[in-house]
């Protein structure tokens, strides 16, 4: 895979994003990569051809949070459930 180039195909995308191309596919019809993590942008070229643009990519991946130990990734998960028990 070239990482230099612009568009990526499903395939090589979600090889850059380290999740599965069905994964990825679907995200495009639910919205969502991982439950209540937003998919990331792509370019619909013509009927079937999808692609995803580097710079969306990069986007999306600086958009997530970042932790320094799972503990603090326990702690958002028990925030967002308490907000949504709420």
């Amino acid at each position: 895979m070239d990482t230099q180039r612009m568009l990526f195909c499903t395939r090589d995308a979600a090889l850059y994003l380290g999740v599965s191309p069905d994964q990825l596919k679907l995200s495009r019809h639910t919205g969502e990569l991982f439950k209540g993590v937003p998919a990331p942008k792509f370019l619909k070229c013509g009927v079937r051809s999808v692609r995803y643009h580097r710079d969306d990519l990069n986007a999306w991946i600086a958009s997530q949070e970042r932790f320094f130990n799972t503990s603090q990734v326990e702690k958002t998960t028990d925030f967002v459930l308490s907000e949504i028990s709420s």
